[in-house]
């Protein structure tokens, strides 16, 4: 089985307070489940302004699930894609961006 784009979405996000436009691109896929993608998903959203990234997901390997914030890297509790997107959301929010 190769690779299944489940979602893609590229969108822009206008910041509450300064009206500043930044992109948001989530890509998810079913993959084959295996020790870097014990679930069968493979992600990478991310949160982008003026060519700097404020925010992301990724799970790529060898590193597997982490968040990119504030210029450092954490490693992530992947549950679920339904979480994750959540979770994305809640962050972008958090940085004061809205749809």
């Amino acid at each position: 089985m190769r690779a299944f784009l489940l979602l893609h979405e590229k969108k822009l996000v206008l910041h509450k307070t300064t009206d500043e436009l930044a992109i948001v691109e989530i890509k998810i896929w079913r993959v084959p489940k295996s020790r870097f993608y014990g679930k069968g998903i493979k992600y990478s959203l991310y949160l982008v302004h003026n060519g700097v990234i404020l925010l992301g997901f990724d799970n790529h390997k060898p590193k597997g699930p982490h968040l990119h914030l504030d210029g450092r890297e954490e490693k992530y509790a992947f549950k679920s894609s339904k979480k994750l997107l959540k979770d994305f959301w809640e962050l972008v929010e958090s940085r004061g961006y809205k749809l």
